[in-house]
């Protein structure tokens, strides 16, 4: 088994793998500076509801649900870099376009239209820079537990630290009199850039063929065939395993990210202290993901990510309960725990699933239920919070019961598939 695992090490160049790690810690790190600053800024800047937060933050997850396994295909055939340094660009533009809604039109109606808009497209941009970066490291690596663990590391330490940095801008603006939008979304901005100029140093795999010439307007529509090939894979009892895993932590972070942060609000803390807090869950993430080679040794992958996944959903139920900082750190480890390994689990066992050619296809076909997860979590979540009268812990509750019964059924596909036990051994 040792010399199976040393037979397995991939080795990659400096250059590639700073550049797969870095361009992955950006990418991801501004998702939690959106699930916070978004949720914020709408409640206590523009005075929505809790329904229409939820619809707002759902929105961004929208586009994606339809078109992530064309954005796979996309990036497999026009290659991960060409593809990434447009969506970095347009991000950048269009992340300073949020604190103008307020400016543009005092009417709310046309404030929660014109911030949907943004979250579609900004919310698009991203998922496509994502699935690039997930495709990038399964490209340079097939699934290596060690580099997959690196990665997943790393992807959550960054959520560490850059929800603490835009909540420190929030405040900082609320403090200023301009409002807290302007400097939060200018932080998000810098980030993008910084996105832009890792992605451009970025070396091309030596396993992939990328065409070098101008795309044709064909390769960049959407084809019918890329989605029976994606939902094609989804009918391997392995991949379907991994995309329902996926699914169900997705929503349960979704559930944590966007509303977290009103819970927090309403029981007094600054944003700040909410952004340590939310962000301290992905630091514990990152150390609990670097074991994988140890854990995968001691236990089938799949009873990881079902262990793994019962621990978010009481790290998230037991939310309500707390108010201090001790007990919301408590809940905070217990979440970050399970995100940490199941994450790296999932990502892993879908790298080992399919064929270096179809990475793209296969992490589209994932991030499609991941995104369609992020669309409906947080309005159905949002709506429960209202219908409970403004009670914020009623939709952690809620919604970690739903995942819970979720988390059952692929436990059972798990024990009467012989393809999942076979695939997805401990050796």
């Amino acid at each position: 088994m040792v010399e199976k695992e040393k037979s397995e090490e991939v080795k990659l160049s400096a250059r590639a793998e700073w550049t797969a790690y870095s361009t992955a810690f950006v990418n991801i790190g501004i998702l939690p500076m959106i699930q916070l600053i978004v949720p914020l800024w709408c409640l206590v800047s523009l005075g929505m509801s809790a329904t229409m937060i939820g619809i707002a933050v759902g929105a961004r997850s929208f586009l994606a649900v339809i078109f992530s396994i064309h954005s796979g295909a996309l990036l497999d055939r026009l290659g991960v870099r060409r593809v990434m340094i447009y969506c970095a660009i347009a991000s950048i533009a269009l992340s300073m376009l949020y604190p103008l809604v307020p400016v543009i039109t005092p009417v709310m109606t046309t404030q929660f239209v014109l911030v949907i808009a943004l979250q579609l497209i900004t919310g698009f941009l991203h998922t496509i820079g994502w699935i690039g970066s997930q495709t990038q490291i399964g490209q340079l690596t097939r699934g290596s537990p060690k580099h997959m663990g690196r990665f997943t590391a790393v992807t959550n330490v960054a959520s560490f630290f850059t929800a603490p940095i835009v909540g420190w801008a929030w405040d900082i603006g609320q403090a200023s009199g301009i409002g807290g939008a302007w400097p939060a979304f200018a932080v998000i901005a810098a980030f993008n850039l910084i996105l832009w100029i890792s992605v451009a140093l970025m070396p091309i795999p030596d396993s992939v063929a990328v065409p070098t010439g101008r795309p044709t307007l064909r390769s960049l529509l959407p084809s019918l065939v890329d989605y029976r090939e994606a939902f094609h894979l989804f009918l391997l009892p392995t991949v379907a395993f991994v995309v329902i895993a996926s699914f169900l932590m997705n929503g349960l972070i979704q559930v944590r990210m966007n509303f977290l942060g009103l819970y927090m609000e309403s029981v007094g803390y600054e944003g700040r202290i909410i952004g340590l807090v939310s962000g301290f869950a992905f630091l514990v993430a990152g150390l609990t993901a670097l074991p994988t080679g140890w854990a995968r040794r001691h236990m089938a992958p799949y009873w990881i990510v079902i262990v793994m996944f019962a621990l978010v959903a009481i790290g998230n139920g037991i939310v309500p309960i707390y108010e201090g900082i001790p007990g919301l750190t408590f809940t905070t480890i217990v979440f970050g725990a399970g995100v940490g390994l199941g994450m790296a689990f999932i990502l892993m066992l879908l790298s080992r699933s399919v064929p270096v050619e179809q990475f793209g296809l296969s992490v589209g076909l994932r991030t499609t239920g991941n995104r369609f997860g992020a669309t409906v979590v947080p309005p159905i979540a949002g709506f429960v919070i209202d219908l409970a009268g403004g009670d914020i812990g009623a939709g952690f509750y809620v919604m970690s019961i739903l995942f819970s019964l979720g988390a059952i059924g692929i436990t059972i596909l798990a024990l009467r598939s012989p393809s999942i036990r076979d695939a997805f051994s401990k050796d």
